[in-house]
């Protein structure tokens, strides 16, 4: 059997996370072992990065496709080096156990290991041997564009329902870390307005230090969207918060997967920290929105007195606040779920459902009834720090049967605890 290789096999460096194990071994059959070869695939061999595997993204006419490094040698222990996709491993082993010689040509045009092997940092590409892979490959995804900031960045003031829309349009979309090929599907995010006037529980800049991101707020000639990671003071704890923002909000990645993970492990709650965002590197970084998302939220924008993200669930898309119970925008519907199935979601664990359910229903006129809360404290059997709430609570009706919820600080201070 011989093989003529005409000119030498490029070097290559990639960093791409772990896809396969770090050795296999093809067996041949019967026949090429007659031929006196055999075939090694190293999945570790070339000059990656120390401690990755040396996989190759390449573009092709039909999309995306990896190669892997393959080591020929014979039984003298000479070896050819040569780069295959590893969906025609078994086509190669065919072919070499045909009695006829094989060559293999470069192209003529003398072309750089760069551009003959430059990498294709898309959804499709990263995430095609990870754990969700199935899932990516019936989504389409559309890289986040300037037509699409424009429309995520009008104003809350003139236009309140923008707050719903941009929670509907921004929900699955995927950040692509271009320099180390990684990607984030973000599962689930809650939005906040810039304006204290239209939002209560508008962000506060950070005071941790100059070197950390201060702000979600896009930097001046970056196309009004920002990807960031921000760490923030919460009394004795630094939360490290993964933000998209925009010049009229931010949104608060709540809960998010890696796509480029064999092992799925998704991360839930305000804090990310298995994909930071340095500062200052807002080109390394890229937005690709599910375009079933951005059609729901044009949908949306079509519609008049426009007052949650979906119909159905109003509670569990209210936003994890802790404060500004007095506040009627605390009750706004701002969080948005990729799977906002009742059974298919995470349950949100909303301090006192009586208010939110009131003041959805009644807006600013609504009340809190005592013997709502009469009732809710005879559910406790034992004396606990909720139960001590609701107590406080009880105390404020006095010898009414109902207080207001909008505007009672009282209120608001009995629920802190």
């Amino acid at each position: 059997m011989e093989l003529v290789m005409n000119g030498p096999i490029p070097k290559f460096q990639r960093n791409i996370p772990t896809l396969q194990n770090e050795l296999r071994t093809v067996i041949l059959p019967a026949a090429i072992e007659n031929h006196k070869l055999n075939i090694e695939i190293h999945f570790s061999r070339g000059w990656s990065k120390r401690g990755t595997e040396a996989v190759i993204t390449t573009p092709s006419a039909r999309g995306v496709s990896h190669t892997v490094p393959v080591a020929i040698t014979d039984e003298d222990g000479n070896e050819l080096d040569v780069i295959l996709s590893p969906s025609h491993i078994e086509q190669f082993q065919t072919m070499l156990a045909k009695p006829t010689q094989l060559t293999l040509r470069r192209p003529v045009q003398d072309v750089s290991p760069e551009n003959m092997f430059r990498t294709c940092d898309t959804v499709n590409s990263i995430g095609e041997f990870g754990a969700i892979s199935q899932y990516l490959t019936k989504r389409h995804y559309t890289e986040l564009n300037k037509d699409m900031i424009e429309i995520l960045n009008q104003d809350w003031k003139i236009k309140p329902s923008q707050r719903f829309i941009a929670a509907r349009a921004l929900i699955g979309s995927i950040i692509i870390d271009t320099e180390n090929h990684r990607g984030l599907l973000i599962l689930a995010l809650e939005v906040y307005g810039r304006d204290p006037d239209i939002d209560s529980q508008a962000e506060q800049r950070s005071s941790t230090g100059s070197t950390r991101q201060s702000t979600s707020v896009p930097s001046l000639g970056y196309n009004d969207f920002e990807i960031c990671t921000m760490h923030q003071t919460e009394g004795r704890n630094i939360s490290i918060k993964l933000i998209l923002g925009t010049h009229p909000f931010n949104a608060l990645v709540t809960a998010s997967t890696h796509i480029d993970n064999l092992v799925d492990q998704p991360e839930c709650g305000p804090n990310t920290v298995n994909f930071a965002v340095p500062p200052q590197s807002h080109l390394k970084y890229k937005l690709y929105l599910d375009s079933q998302s951005w059609s729901d939220s044009l949908t949306l924008d079509k519609k008049t007195n426009l007052n949650s993200i979906y119909s159905h669930s109003r509670l569990m898309q209210l936003r994890q606040l802790k404060t500004r119970f007095h506040e009627i925008d605390t009750y706004s519907s701002s969080r948005s779920s990729l799977f906002h199935g009742y059974l298919l979601q995470p349950t949100t664990v909303f301090t006192y459902a009586t208010l939110a359910t009131s003041v959805m229903r009644d807006g600013e006129n609504a009340r809190l009834g005592k013997n709502n809360v009469e009732k809710l404290l005879s559910e406790f059997t034992k004396k606990t720090k909720a139960k001590l709430v609701f107590l406080r609570i009880l105390q404020l009706f006095d010898d009414g049967d109902n207080i207001p919820i909008i505007g009672n600080t009282d209120l608001n201070l009995s629920c802190l605890g």
